[in-house]
């Protein structure tokens, strides 16, 4: 099954991978400055590629392609034992339900951004990694490690087995995010749109934190959530 992404920053980050790229239609008449660069990347990049009248493109999506569309093939799931490195200090994103694949698309964005070491999903009640959430991700889908175990259980003592803290992100916890030592290795849990993390997910946290937010607002969207705290994680690491 391939997948596609358009748009001139995603296909960039895209080619960046080559061997994920099967092939990528190139709009015939491009003008703008950054998509003619955008070009001689392709070309440049020993990626197989193609002209095309522009209507080919919307043949593909009906958005704004910008020129590009690259179709890609099934991006590949990792195995946790394999990204796990002991020697190293890493931090891990756990999805507990995440169903909306442009807030999954989103955390893959800004997983990749802040340096986070992997993601990990459960194999079923969670967003499918397909052309929106790969496409909303900008491209940052090839640049991280993704991980999908039956259930985020077996992931989560898989971590604690190597001394790796786990940390709930929910608005119940008694501590901030920003007062929370996160010098060390982390498991960040972050839960369902509406519902926030189970129970039984939560019951396994060894932590938990919560971001600060004033009384106008209930919650923030998970995605920001997700953003803020690995930017906390980052700023403490610096």
């Amino acid at each position: 099954m391939s997948h596609i992404i358009y748009g001139i920053n995603p296909v960039r980050e895209a080619i960046k991978t080559p061997s994920s790229i099967q092939k990528v239609l190139i709009e015939n008449d491009l003008k703008n400055p950054a998509a003619l660069k955008l070009k001689d990347e392709i070309m440049r990049a020993g990626v197989s590629y193609s002209f095309v009248p522009e209507q080919k493109l919307y043949k593909h999506t009906k958005e704004n392609h910008q020129g590009f569309v690259a179709l890609i093939g099934q991006i590949q799931f990792a195995e946790l034992e394999s990204i796990i490195e002991p020697e190293k200090q890493q931090l891990f994103l756990l999805l507990d339900g995440i169903t909306d694949v442009r807030n999954f698309g989103a955390i893959i964005r800004s997983a990749v951004g802040l340096g986070a070491s992997g993601i990990i999903i459960g194999q079923t009640g969670s967003a499918p990694l397909n052309d929106i959430a790969i496409q909303a991700s900008a491209g940052g889908a090839f640049h991280i490690p993704i991980v999908r175990v039956s259930h985020l259980k077996d992931a989560m003592y898989m971590l604690q087995s190597h001394e790796i803290a786990l940390v709930g992100c929910t608005e119940k916890a008694g501590s901030f995010v920003s007062d929370t030592n996160l010098k060390r290795s982390l498991g960040i849990v972050m839960g369902n749109e509406h519902k926030g993390i189970s129970r039984g997910i939560l019951n396994l946290c060894d932590e938990q934190i919560k971001i600060p937010i004033n009384e106008l607002l209930d919650s923030y969207n998970v995605s920001v959530a997700a953003s803020l705290v690995l930017y906390e994680y980052h700023r403490q690491n610096s």
